[in-house]
Parts: C-alpha cells; sequence; structure tokens
C-alpha cells in the first residue's frame, strides 16, 4: 500500500485483504525517552528506541508544489523514504517538524496545516496504542493514520519550499534536513584491490575489485602477455564484479578495470593475473 494516494485522488479506506499481524509479535518498543534535537549535520531526529534503531532520514518533495520551481524541488527533502519506517518513526519525525513548524514567523501562513499535521500525529499515537492487540480492524486504522500523517507532511513539504522560494537561511528553520548539493566529480582514481575468487566453473577468472565513488561503469581488460601487455576490453559492466568465461582451463591471464564517470575513463587498475579454473 503507497503512503501516498494519486494527486487529486480521494482516499477510499484500507484494504480488508491486510494480512493479520501476529499478536505476539510487538509493534514497536518504547522506553518513553523522545528526543527533541536534531543532528547539525544531517538535521534527522534521532531515537534509541524506533523500531530498527537509527536515524529517520526525510525523503524528497513531491506532490502537488513540487511544481513550483526546480530549485525549491531540490532543497528541502520530504518523506518518500520514510516509506518502510515503523510508524513510530514517522510519527518522531512529524512531531519533531510540528515543533519547529510552530510560532515559527517564516512559515505563519502555514498553521493551519501544522495543526492538521499535529492532529495526524495524535491520531496515529493512539492507533498505534490500539493496534499493539494485533486486532485486525485496529491495524487497518494504524495504517490508515500513517497513510494520513504521511499525506501531511508531503502537503506541508510542498508548502514549505513554495514560501521559502530557495532561501537556506529560511529552510534551516523548518525542521527538515537540506538537500546535499550534487558535486560533479572530477577525473576518478583507478579501481583498486582487484582480486581472483575462487570459482568451481571450468574456464572461468571470476573478478572483483573496488570502484572509486562516482563510478558509473566498469570497463574490464584482459591480456595474455604481461611482457608487453596487449590489453583487449572483455566487458563491461555496472557493478564491482566480472566472470571472464570460455578460457582455456589451467592458463594464466592478465586482468585489469578502469571506472568510468562523468568526467570520463579513469586510468586502468593494477593488473591482477589469474589463472582460469580448471
Amino acid at each position: 500500500m503507497s503512503c501516498f494516494p494519486a494527486p487529486g485522488a480521494a482516499y477510499t479506506g484500507y484494504s480488508t485483504n491486510a494480512p493479520q499481524h501476529d499478536p505476539r509479535r510487538a509493534l514497536f518498543k518504547r522506553s518513553g525517552r523522545r528526543l527533541d534535537t536534531a543532528d547539525p549535520e544531517t538535521g534527522l531526529v534521532a531515537r534509541t528506541d524506533v523500531e530498527r534503531g537509527g536515524n529517520v532520514p526525510h525523503p524528497e518533495p513531491t506532490g502537488p508544489g513540487a511544481a513550483n520551481a526546480s530549485v525549491m524541488k531540490q532543497v528541502v527533502k520530504v518523506v518518500v523514504r520514510l516509506n518502510g519506517r515503523s510508524a513510530l518513526a514517522k510519527l518522531d519525525q512529524a512531531r519533531y517538524v510540528v515543533g519547529k513548524m510552530k510560532a515559527n514567523p517564516h512559515f505563519a501562513a502555514l498553521a493551519t496545516q501544522v495543526t492538521d499535521l499535529e492532529t495526524a500525529c495524535d491520531t496515529l499515537e493512539s492507533t498505534i496504542i490500539a493496534a499493539r492487540t494485533g486486532d485486525h480492524a485496529a491495524v487497518g486504522l494504524k495504517n490508515l493514520a500513517e497513510e494520513v500523517l504521511m499525506a501531511q507532511l508531503a502537503k506541508l513539504c510542498d508548502s514549505i519550499n513554495g514560501i521559502a522560494a530557495g532561501d537556506m537561511a529560511v529552510l534551516l528553520t523548518c525542521g527538515l534536513p537540506l538537500r546535499r548539493e550534487n558535486r560533479p566529480y572530477g577525473q576518478l582514481p583507478p579501481p583498486v584491490k582487484l582480486l581472483n575468487r575462487l570459482t568451481s566453473t571450468t574456464g572461468r577468472v571470476q573478478l572483483e575489485w573496488n570502484g572509486p565513488e562516482g563510478s558509473r561503469m566498469y570497463n574490464v581488460f584482459m591480456s595474455r602477455t604481461a611482457e608487453p601487455f596487449n590489453w583487449e576490453m572483455i566487458g563491461v559492466t555496472g557493478k564491482q564484479r566480472f566472470n571472464a568465461d570460455a578460457l582455456t582451463p589451467g592458463t594464466f591471464y592478465w586482468f585489469a578495470v578502469t571506472a568510468i564517470g562523468a568526467a570520463g575513463e579513469s586510468s586502468k587498475s593494477e593488473p591482477a593475473r589469474a589463472m582460469a579454473a580448471a
């Protein structure tokens, strides 16, 4: 079930075919401790008692307001990445946003939306407690409350984008983290740690390596001699591994890999000598 209804579509209720939750499984762990501060670098709210733990990331803005301007769309993250997180994680993040937006002079026009989000928080919190019994109807109501809260978050983020118009000083006050600016990569260094893994497939050399950050693809080269190398490209892959097949079993070959990024192709990695599996 998507946490975002189609734009303009009315919600028709939760499915009665939703799987029954096992009442013996705790829906969430709650110690009663709530942190009301965010990581100063990422802007993420942290809780140690959220199911699965860890920071709760904010996703990227989508919805009706996304059409305001491409610059605005790239500034504030919204709730897409909260999909799949626990209901309590979503609740904590929403309450943090409410706390930052209440009486915020930059977004006074959004007071009604903030109130609506706070109401959605209260509703979700009560349905989380009720759903702990595992009752099918109670779980369905919790799922519905999650959808309402996520929709309110998305709507609020779109409105924030529209009002802030890319003003970073204003956006820093809204309780949502800012998107990190994309930084173009220059010339990539070559891949490193090119290794041959054992394989039982006759005539195969199984290669693995570590590629540099910013790599999009890799070219794989093979040479049958080392003095001098006579490189021929034998494959292209988007992964950091490659199988060279149909080689002569028991014969040694030399291999090298280059990384391809926005600025072009790197130099070759240090050559690796490997024997085709017999």
